[in-house]
């Protein structure tokens, strides 16, 4: 943290005017209505098979909001539309639902990042009842969080080299190794309710330790460093979007388990609290 106690800003780097819609509050936090609207484009066949949900588009805003370099918006945006390549864009009927949509994901922006330099941030998990049990689901968080990392790799070695255990839980639930792991040497209940609770810190100490850095560098007088515009991410992804879910449903995964909807018949979940 700076000496004075004031936090840096991290607004997105000033490029392509066409994706601000001017007449918007950037500052005003999304209500669950609308983040209900951002998810229903995300997981719509208009929406990019590989698109993003809101939980994962959290913890992605959470790492790039944090993270040591400025993202110009339409870098931020490619990983949102497509988190396999960063390749693929969304079919929008009009300028207006472009406009209404990539508001929506900039004001969440906004709102992430101020609530972490406020020390606020609760990360967006979503929770389902099973067998009586209130259950975390943290993946999508995680995944997303991985994704704002890996798009920017190489930045972040210092903090992954000197504090690998800040990125245990989300190495373990937002990539393909960690699943992996967690087959052989699953968590018990408590434990993945500790692991996700845990969170919240998490997302507070690594955005102070970038934080820290930056302010060191602004003291020196140093330009903050841009996110490189391309990178190839190793996928962190379990199930394609348009898959078949393993539940065995018949349903594509972003209709069915993968689906974002809180209180959908059918999916059980809703926003952890």
């Amino acid at each position: 943290m700076a000496e004075s106690g004031v936090a840096v800003a991290r607004p997105l780097a000033s490029t392509a005017t066409d994706l601000q819609n001017p007449s918007m509050t950037l500052d005003t936090p999304l209500t669950e209505a609308e983040f209900a609207r951002l998810d229903d484009f995300l997981m719509s066949d208009d929406g990019p098979a590989e698109a993003m949900d809101t939980s994962m588009l959290d913890g992605y805003l959470a790492a790039v909001s944090s993270g040591p370099s400025l993202v110009m918006p339409e870098q931020m945006l490619r990983w949102v539309w497509d988190t396999e390549s960063g390749e693929e864009s969304p079919k929008f009927k009009h300028n207006k639902q472009a406009k209404d949509v990539i508001g929506l994901i900039l004001r969440h922006y906004q709102h992430v990042n101020d609530s972490l330099n406020d020390r606020i941030y609760e990360p967006r998990i979503m929770e389902r009842e099973h067998e009586g049990l209130t259950i975390p689901i943290i993946d999508e968080w995680c995944m997303g969080y991985y994704i704002g990392i890996a798009a920017d790799a190489a930045a972040w070695t210092p903090l992954l080299a000197s504090q690998p255990n800040l990125f245990t839980t989300i190495l373990l639930y937002g990539t393909s190794d960690g699943w992996e792991n967690l087959k052989t040497e699953p968590l018990t209940a408590g434990e993945h309710e500790a692991v996700a609770d845990a969170l919240t810190e998490t997302a507070q100490l690594i955005h102070a330790f970038w934080l820290e850095r930056r302010c060191v560098a602004l003291k020196r007088g140093e330009a903050p460093p841009i996110m490189p515009s391309r990178t190839t991410l190793r996928s962190p992804r379990k199930v394609g979007r348009n898959d078949p879910c393993p539940c065995g449903s018949g349903k594509k995964f972003k209709h069915c388990h993968g689906g974002p909807t809180p209180g959908e018949t059918g999916d059980g979940k809703q926003l952890r609290h």
